[in-house]
């Protein structure tokens, strides 16, 4: 397995995908925060030229971060059955299992270094160009990316796990949203009348950083600041990471190549 780490490791450094992606994803936050520069020197009394309110769009929205990892599985392996590279692995002899586990380990560790050189770009160019107080909401945004990572850990692996079991990718990306998101906006909702999927919904990593995290220009309510909510955020996570981790093993060893 760690052959197999290695090599993917090496074919990802000399590609060109993953820093293309890196690069636009930074390149779109710049932009955003250049756009909140230019209004602010411009329009008067303009509320928005803050550093606070250029990264509460992070806070408040760390299911991206579940979206983004998924989209790191689907650019590294998303290809390997058109260009037979699956094939050759298992005719290597390196178990299914084995390039499963190699396969999330690869896609979290290029999410998590893609993942910290977007945030320079983006905290960065926040701090540069924007005004205003920026410890407080840096210290919530640190916080909710560190609370968010276990359950996007495990959007990875479902990711993995997804791309492995289905022929298309399409159906993959169809499969991850429905499992991700739609699911837990049905229990959320449905919570409303039937008690059981309302407690169900609630330990959901989607409706947990949408539903339990507020952030606005008057202050924060974030989950991760008591020790029962950094709990919950790390039992979700862990447990999401256990059951799809699973479920992608027992995938790949019934799966034909």
């Amino acid at each position: 397995m760690l052959n197999y780490i290695k090599s993917e490791g090496y074919r990802i450094t000399h590609s060109k995908g993953m820093y293309a992606a890196a690069g636009i994803a930074s390149g779109v936050l710049v932009l955003m925060n250049l756009v909140l520069y230019v209004s602010n020197k411009n329009l008067t009394d303009f509320p928005y030229g803050l550093i606070s309110f250029s990264l509460n769009n992070l806070i408040a929205n760390l299911q991206t971060l579940f979206l983004s990892g998924f989209v790191v599985a689907s650019l590294l392996f998303a290809d390997e059955r058109k260009n037979g590279t699956l094939k050759n692995v298992v005719a290597y002899g390196i178990p299914r299992v084995h390039i499963f586990i190699g396969k999330c380990i690869v896609s979290i560790v290029t999410a998590l270094c893609c993942m910290a050189v977007i945030l320079v770009f983006y905290v960065g160019s926040a701090c540069l160009l924007l005004g205003g107080p920026a410890a407080e909401s840096l210290g919530k945004m640190a916080g909710g990316v560190g609370a968010a990572l276990p359950s996007a850990f495990a959007a990875v692996i479902l990711g993995v796990a997804l791309l492995t079991l289905f022929e298309k990718d399409i159906v993959a990306m169809i499969a991850w949203f429905a499992v991700m998101y739609v699911i837990p906006t049905v229990c959320y909702y449905a919570g409303f009348r039937i008690d059981v999927l309302s407690k169900i919904a609630a330990w959901m990593p989607w409706n947990i950083f949408s539903h339990e995290v507020t952030v606005n220009m008057s202050g924060y309510v974030c989950l991760w600041d008591t020790p029962f909510g950094l709990a919950k955020c790390m039992i979700v996570g862990i447990a999401g990471i256990f059951i799809f981790g699973a479920a992608g093993i027992f995938v790949s060893r019934k799966k034909e190549i």
